[in-house]
């Protein structure tokens, strides 16, 4: 695991930790010798109280990271196992019913849902519209009127005509397919829905892993950056420090004073 002072050389190729000089060590050297105490020498030393913290938040980011992608690529290969799965299952239900009959099968079997799905909707719309009317009554303390009661009839209406079409659905498919067929066929449909839900609870996870993935390694480059930036403003305060430090000219010979 790394220290407090080692950072991660590259966050791209695979994040490696690295020996990184300590900022009591930039700050000891961040003046040239001889230099007095009212120097750039303290405003460095204010510009690097920081890099600890960087350097922390950088170490944290990266093994964050490391975690992240194994939980990323675990993830990855449960995926195309169940896959791998998946398809050995459907592949074996058309080897053994036919892709016509397997087909025909599952429509009736996306009907069904469709149904299952439109019942409820009728359900939950029935509720709504009993719940606002009690509390419309509750509120005025009056019965409810035919025109609060039509108030969602319209939506009522439209679930209905779902319904039926789902229902008709039904109906259809399932004197397409035979019920014989269906008997045969839909407990495996069953299983490879179950399978599917599987997956996309997979694929869901491996997108959040590669978000948080994507949201780490950026904290790392934020780091990363801001300690570039310190090391620049301590270069560039060394570099005028220097520049400004005046030259001092030889004393002729002549007029030195004799002791």
């Amino acid at each position: 695991m790394c220290g407090p002072a080692t950072v991660l050389a590259d966050p791209k190729a695979g994040f490696k930790c690295t020996p990184v000089a300590s900022t009591f060590a930039v700050a000891e050297s961040c003046a040239p010798q001889g230099q007095d105490e009212d120097s750039e020498c303290p405003k460095v030393l204010r510009s690097t109280s920081a890099v600890p913290e960087l350097l922390e938040e950088m170490n944290q980011s990266a093994e964050h990271t490391n975690k992240l992608e194994l939980h990323a690529s675990q993830a990855e290969v449960r995926y195309r196992q169940r896959l791998a799965h998946w398809s050995r299952l459907h592949r074996n239900l058309i080897e053994e019913h036919g892709a016509r009959s397997v087909d025909r099968a599952r429509r009736y079997f996306e009907a069904e849902e469709a149904l299952q799905a439109a019942a409820e909707r009728i359900r939950n719309i029935s509720q709504q519209i009993s719940a606002a009317g009690q509390d419309a009554k509750a509120a005025a303390g009056v019965e409810v009127n035919d025109e609060m009661a039509a108030q969602g009839k319209p939506e009522h209406e439209v679930a209905l005509a779902c319904f039926s079409k789902a229902l008709r659905s039904v109906e259809y498919w399932r004197a397409k397919a035979g019920e014989k067929r269906l008997d045969s066929i839909l407990p495996s449909l069953r299983l490879l829905r179950e399978h599917a839900k599987k997956l996309d609870t997979e694929q869901e996870h491996i997108v959040a892993l590669s978000q948080r993935i994507r949201a780490s390694k950026a904290r790392y480059r934020s780091s990363m950056k801001e300690l570039e930036r310190i090391s620049n403003t301590i270069h560039e305060r060394r570099s005028s420090g220097s520049e400004s430090e005046p030259e001092h000219e030889p004393v002729p010979a002549g007029s030195r004073q004799e002791v």
